[in-house]
């Protein structure tokens, strides 16, 4: 197969989460604003795109001047393109925009919906949205207001503002009283205006539309302040031992729970929801040290321990059992190294790494029972483990010494509910046996 350069691997890298999520530069406030799917990118200038330096200079490359089948998804900084496989994504910076606009929907010619982006660094580049107009007019009015809000200047705007507003009057504790009472005071101005706690009602799609608008120009300070109520509130709980004692704390609770979790996803009605769902919690468990063998975790854990610890994470936005199950039946058709897995007779569930061998559990018994072994004469009455081994080609059952289910589970490293179940499988396998003394 001949290779080939086309518009989008002329584009900078955009770099992934192991699952193929989009890494976001929150330090800088980004956050995910819309993603559409089955959208071609084509370069409209007369002559190829110039090669990047990581591109071989090969001269058998040819140049492919569109991009079929990507899921593009816009930021508060970027456009970004990704495969159909979601294994590879380049970007495109706003501050590298001139202009964009919507082409299309004529009925002799033309008639394919697009936007055309008038590009310094890379000419006219044109999306072509396969879906329809529903899709190019929403995808076109998110890149509208986002290029007007500018939030990838706001880092260099606080800097500016925090600069100008040092006064060097005050030192020792008034400074930092007088500091500190301006931050709370900002912050309260900042709660107030953004999630209308001013009393005010709103009226009208326009006053709505000027107090989302107000909400992403302020979203970056917001973001510090939401993450120091989250502290304050976890403080508090960890301080009263879980019991409510104060009413501070109960106004902050109800305060987070409807502001939710900025980092959490929120259920819309895109068939994307589950997919992207399952590569969240392919992301959680890798970087899991109690889930993760690449970290010293076990590689499975039941659903139940998997629900409670994903929606402490995600905070306030929480999941529902059945959108983990639906999310957890995907995941390995995705490929994202995990697999949903039920076990014979009990039916219990769990998760695992799909690369989760029950032979490499029984090995670790195994290992482990040896370790424990003494001679033959045991306890009458006490469960032991009879280990078979192969000799001559006959098996002989050998006692070993006896191995509960909460040994094993602490060799493991895993709940004895599930330690049970692995002591069953390796029985099944003949691994051994268990013998009533």
């Amino acid at each position: 197969k001949m290779l080939r350069w086309s518009p989008i691997a002329c584009l900078p890298l955009q770099t992934l989460t192991p699952s193929g999520l989009i890494n976001l530069d929150a330090s800088d406030g980004e956050v995910q604003l819309i993603s559409r799917s089955s959208i071609e990118l084509r370069s409209l200038s007369s002559s190829p795109l110039p090669k990047p330096s990581r591109i071989s200079n090969d001269d058998g490359l040819q140049w492919v001047d569109r991009d079929p089948r990507l899921t593009v998804t816009l930021t508060s900084h970027r456009i970004v393109f990704q495969s159909f496989d979601k294994k590879n994504a380049h970007f495109l910076h706003h501050c590298a925009l001139k202009n964009h606009l919507l082409k299309g929907g004529e009925w002799i010619s033309n008639r394919s919906f697009k936007i055309i982006l008038e590009t310094v660094t890379h000419g006219r580049l044109c999306l072509i949205f396969r879906v329809g107009k529903v899709d190019r007019d929403a995808f076109g009015e998110a890149l509208k207001k986002s290029l007007g809000r500018k939030q990838w200047e706001e880092t260099y705007r606080m800097q500016m503002n925090e600069t100008q507003n040092r006064r060097p009057r005050k030192v020792g504790v008034d400074a930092i009283l007088e500091r500190n009472k301006n931050k709370h005071i900002r912050a309260q101005a900042l709660a107030n205006e953004a999630f209308g706690q001013d009393g005010k009602k709103r009226k009208g799609k326009d006053e709505r539309a000027k107090e989302v608008e107000k909400l992403f120009s302020e979203a970056k300070e917001l973001t510090a302040i939401i993450h120091k109520y989250v502290a304050t509130l976890e403080k508090n709980q960890q301080n009263s031992g879980g019991e409510d004692k104060g009413e501070d704390t109960t106004e902050l609770t109800s305060m987070m729970s409807n502001m939710g979790m900025i980092t959490a996803l929120t259920k819309d009605a895109s068939s994307s929801y589950h997919e992207t769902l399952a590569r969240q919690i392919s992301d959680f468990l890798q970087g899991s040290k109690a889930f993760s063998s690449s970290k010293g975790g076990s590689g499975i854990l039941t659903l139940t321990d998997l629900y409670c610890l994903l929606n402490r994470a995600r905070g306030a936005n929480m999941i529902s059992p059945d959108d983990l199950i639906e999310s957890l039946n995907m995941v390995e058709k995705l490929g994202l190294g995990i697999r949903l897995r039920k076990f014979e007779g009990s039916g219990i569930q769990c998760v695992c790494e799909s690369t989760f061998d029950d032979a490499v559990m029984a090995e670790k018994i195994i290992s482990f029972i040896k370790e424990k072994e003494v001679s033959s004469k045991g306890s009458t009455g006490f469960l032991g483990i009879g280990f078979i081994s192969s000799s001559q080609g006959e098996e002989k059952p050998k006692l070993c010494a006896g191995l509960t289910v909460l040994d094993a589970a602490r060799h493991l490293k895993i709940p004895p509910l599930l330690a049970n179940e692995q002591l069953l499988s390796a029985e099944r396998c003949g691994f051994f046996a268990e013998i009533q003394l």
